[in-house]
């Protein structure tokens, strides 16, 4: 999904900062700056609805043939590329030319031709502004980006006013984020492991305490991990907290709970393991 991702996406980026000006005074004032993004995606072509909701920027686009179904999932449809090439560039565009204090953006993306398919991309307006001055490259960049394709059914749409209700704070940004790289790692760590499985890892924040579930199970179920191997997947989900934890510079929490989701195992580990005292 993120290569081909990689390549619409990516266009935007890198014109950004080209397009957003250097004055002092914002292009797009607070007040207007959800109607702005609207009329300029419109003008495109894409029917859309623009929400400021506190200090977070939602949009939902509706695009024909922008996704599709392939097999028993859904991938992006040939006209995936045009649509985000059109409106990838526009939004941070916007967002970081407005005096509105805007910390992260939704995007909601839905093909009225495949009701009940959506898209979502959510992102932190400062890892958009230290990926345009050069500060880690691309690839750290979409990993830093939450990507998820869903699809509800025919008979279910969704609106912008029902998928973004409320502002997106920090702390659950970076467990959605955490979530999706511990997972991709875990992979790494058991590609070569022919009796182990990795599954979708969840994440949550809560009361001070990050908490995040592990999805390693043995391929036959009628077996069980060793103790190394499931101290394995505990190492290697402490090793990505602590770097993206680290990278955010974020102490805003007290413990880190990881939970080996087949047995039910808990760690849980001190706020000083994760950056220092």
């Amino acid at each position: 999904m993120q290569t081909q991702a990689f390549r619409s996406i990516g266009i935007g980026l890198l014109l950004t900062l080209a397009l957003s000006g250097c004055g002092t005074e914002p292009t797009y004032k607070k007040e207007v700056v959800a109607g702005s993004l609207q009329d300029m995606l419109t003008k495109e072509g894409i029917n859309s609805s623009v929400r400021l909701i506190e200090h977070t920027l939602a949009i939902h686009m509706d695009y024909p043939d922008s996704l599709q179904p392939s097999a028993n999932h859904l991938s992006f449809g040939p006209a995936f590329d045009d649509v985000m090439r059109k409106s990838i560039q526009r939004i941070h565009t916007v967002a970081l030319s407005s005096n509105a204090d805007i910390n992260f953006y939704v995007l909601l993306l839905s093909d009225p031709n495949n009701p009940g398919a959506y898209l979502t991309i959510v992102r932190n307006l400062d890892d958009v502004m230290r990926a345009n001055a050069n500060m880690f490259d691309m690839n750290e960049f979409f990993s830093r980006s939450i990507f998820e394709i869903n699809d509800l059914g025919p008979n279910r749409k969704i609106s912008l006013d029902q998928y973004v209700q409320r502002d997106i704070k920090l702390p659950e940004f970076l467990s959605w984020q955490l979530a999706r790289r511990i997972q991709a790692r875990l992979l790494d760590t058991f590609h070569e492991s022919a009796g182990v499985e990795v599954g979708r890892c969840q994440g949550e924040y809560r009361n001070g305490q990050f908490a995040f579930r592990l999805n390693v199970a043995p391929t036959n179920q009628e077996t069980r991990l060793n103790e190394e191997e499931i101290q394995e997947a505990f190492n290697t989900a402490t090793g990505v907290i602590q770097e993206v934890l680290s990278s955010y510079d974020f102490k805003g929490f007290d413990s880190v709970r990881l939970i080996h989701m087949p047995t039910g195992r808990n760690l849980v580990l001190p706020k000083t393991t994760f950056i220092g005292r």
